[in-house]
This record gives structure tokens, C-alpha cells and sequence, in this order.
């Protein structure tokens, strides 16, 4: 449910009064002067169908104002353990994750039945993969770490486990990796777009650019989740492997809760955005070849400020 911020005014007793439960079918096209007054009206009316609700996903505009505001049921998006039992067996037996979400939604009768969507499922069945990870496996991993360690003395390697003990968050640098830190360290890049791995696990490369204009990596990490603990254990011991050198500009994918990990555990980085994601963005959201070719110009280009304005101008003209 997504309404669009305006005052910030609340709505009185009366008004709950006024569209009360009998009013159900007359939902649809509902308008509200503010956020709080949609969301202070859909939690009395789901609370009179004996539900509770919590606020999603909210969007911003390009000048940071709330664009629109999800209001949901407080289960939805959670997968239950019996849900991801049966879409398991299946997933054993060769079915796919797509044929898996079409029986669940015809086991209960409509996909406004299921409470989670294709991309809910397919996470939480990631996640029992990488549960899945056994103690053979994780042994030889740090018995290969710990063999470079002899063979590489200044090799950094750490990690944690969850409560069960198991294989959580793991970072490695090698002495040459650490090296190149020391010399092309201001400037570093990360995202956790290569998933292609057996459990499923967000990998992170930490690279950079040296003086020949070639990538380097830095370090490299694998994540048990894409959330902010992950991203701040992450970033924390990048720093200790490479002795706490300050870095100047952290260059990201636009993701929000890596951004708000970068500005805790380094505040006094800044933060920008990879040209080849704003290229990607630019693309999907525009749909205009000669546009996205225009504004990739935009940002390889090195004009002065007065040149790029006017290119800039003639690009959104």
C-alpha cells in the first residue's frame, strides 16, 4: 500500500469511526493528506481483522523526500519453517524455485494468501543452503589459511561463527595484497554482487587502481548476510589488516546499509557511487539509448564546471 508523503497531520477518533471494517470494499483509491494519517487508518483496520501491521519499504526521491511508503502485514516476507520444508523436498526432486512459489501460491489459494514473494523464498532458501555448510568444509578452509600463513608470514586471515559455531563471516589479504594497500589504499571499492558460489554466500572483493591503471584487490570476504553487522565486522578488519591507514573515498553500489556500515566504522570517508551502476540505473529507469549514452559521456568527460553544465543542460533539456 504506498501513499505519498504530504502534511504530517494526524487523524482524529472521528475518522476511524467513519470508515470502519464494513467499509472493506471501498478501500481501493483511498486518499490521505499525510502519511501518518494512511498509516494510523490501516493499522485500526487491520487491527479490527485481527491482525497486526508494520511500516515497509520506504522510497526516496533524488532530493532525499519519502517518494512513497509500504504498509504491510507484519508476516509478510517471512518464509514458515513448513513452507521452506516442503519447497526443499522439492527443490531435491528437481523443481524449480519459480514452479515451487506457483504450487505454494495454489496450496493457498492466491498469491495475497502466500505473505512472502518469489525473491522472499529464494532468499530463505539461500540461507538454509548456507547453513548447510559442514564442518569438513570448513575445516579445510582454514587448514589451507593457516598453511598460508606459514608459507606467506604477513598473510591476514580471521573470521567468526554464530551461536551453533558455525562458519559466519571470514576476510583474508595476502602480504603483496596488503602491500599494494599501503600505496593505493585511499581509494578502495566493494559490492557483494558475486553470489555464483555453493552456499550461496555474498562475496566481497575490496579493490582499488594502482599507478598503471589496473584493478587490484585488496582483500577479499564472504559474508553470511547482506546486513549491516556483516558490513561493519567487514570494514573493521580491513582496517586491522592494514594497520588502520585512513581512507579518503569509499566507491559503492548505492546500497543503503552498506553505506550507513561505511559511515559508522569510517565517518570521515566519503562516500560515492560507482559510474557503472549510475550507467546501469540510468538505463533501466530511463529506457533511452541516446540518453544513456549522453549522461555515460557526462560522467567519463573531464570538463570544467562551466563545460559540463552546459553539457549537462543540453542532457536533460
Amino acid at each position: 500500500m504506498d501513499h505519498t508523503d504530504a502534511d504530517n497531520v494526524k487523524p482524529t477518533e472521528e475518522y476511524h469511526e467513519v470508515h470502519n471494517v464494513d467499509e472493506s470494499d471501498r478501500l481501493v483509491g483511498q486518499l490521505f493528506s499525510s502519511r501518518d494519517q494512511a498509516w494510523y487508518f490501516y493499522k485500526g483496520f487491520v487491527q479490527e481483522h485481527g491482525f497486526s501491521t508494520r511500516k515497509g519499504t520506504t522510497r526516496l526521491d533524488v532530493e532525499g523526500n519519502v517518494k512513497t511508503q509500504e504498509f504491510c502485514y507484519s508476516k509478510e516476507g517471512v518464509v514458515s519453517k513448513a513452507d521452506i520444508d516442503e519447497a526443499t523436498t522439492l527443490k531435491e526432486v528437481g523443481v524449480g524455485t519459480s514452479q515451487v512459489m506457483n504450487y505454494l501460491m495454489q496450496q493457498a489459494w492466491g498469491y495475497h494468501n502466500v505473505g512472502f514473494t518469489h525473491k522472499d523464498l529464494y532468499s530463505a532458501l539461500q540461507r538454509v543452503k548456507a547453513k548447510e555448510i559442514v564442518d569438513g568444509d570448513v575445516n579445510a578452509l582454514i587448514a589451507y589459511f593457516d598453511y598460508k600463513k606459514h608459507d606467506d608470514p604477513e598473510f591476514f586471515m580471521t573470521y567468526s561463527v554464530d551461536e551453533s559455531g558455525a562458519l559466519h563471516n571470514h576476510i583474508w589479504s595476502d602480504s603483496i595484497s596488503r602491500l599494494d594497500y599501503t600505496c593505493f589504499g585511499d581509494v578502495i571499492a566493494f559490492d557483494t554482487m558475486y553470489k555464483d558460489n555453493l552456499y550461496g554466500r555474498p562475496i566481497m572483493p575490496i579493490v582499488g587502481v594502482n599507478h598503471h591503471h589496473n584493478t587490484i584487490v585488496f582483500a577479499t570476504a564472504i559474508i553470511a548476510e547482506e546486513i549491516s553487522q556483516s558490513f561493519e565486522w567487514v570494514l573493521q578488519n580491513i582496517l586491522e589488516a592494514m594497520m588502520n591507514k585512513s581512507l579518503i573515498l569509499v566507491v559503492t553500489d548505492g546500497d543503503r546499509t552498506m553505506q550507513r556500515a561505511i559511515k559508522y566504522i569510517i565517518p570521515y570517508a566519503k562516500l560515492i557511487l560507482c559510474s557503472w551502476h549510475l550507467s546501469r540505473n540510468a538505463q533501466a529507469n530511463i529506457g533511452d539509448p541516446k540518453f544513456t549514452t549522453a549522461f555515460s559521456k557526462c560522467m567519463a568527460s573531464w570538463w570544467r564546471t562551466e563545460e559540463f553544465d552546459i553539457q549537462w543542460c543540453s542532457v536533460v533539456s
